[in-house]
């Protein structure tokens, strides 16, 4: 039950982070960008490994081609995410009193 999670969760992840790379407000590799642009044409062209009119396999092929973009550019979706997350900083101290404060 994991993976279909992760995948709904990159996929929203997605277009955010092209956005973001797009307005110049992220930087990543150009690889990965490359891959979601190609994911994005692929799944919006006329041209298939096999056309959708073929039942099972004309969606299959859109699926699977998604499937392995979405592996190629999970980590860099994640680091997206955490670009995006407020930083948290947990500070830990202790008090010790000095010889002047004995005194």
């Amino acid at each position: 039950m994991k993976y279909p999670r992760m995948v709904i969760r990159d996929i929203g992840t997605f277009f955010p982070m092209c956005w973001a790379i797009l307005r110049g407000q992220y930087k990543m590799p150009w690889g990965t960008l490359l891959w979601g642009i190609l994911w994005v044409i692929y799944l919006i062209s006329p041209i298939d490994t096999f056309p959708d009119g073929i039942p099972i396999l004309g969606i299959t092929d859109d699926g699977a081609f998604a499937a392995l973009v979405l592996m190629k550019i999970h980590r860099d979706l994640e680091a997206f995410r955490q670009s995006r997350e407020p930083r948290r900083v947990i500070l830990d101290a202790e008090v010790v009193p000095t010889d002047q404060e004995h005194k």
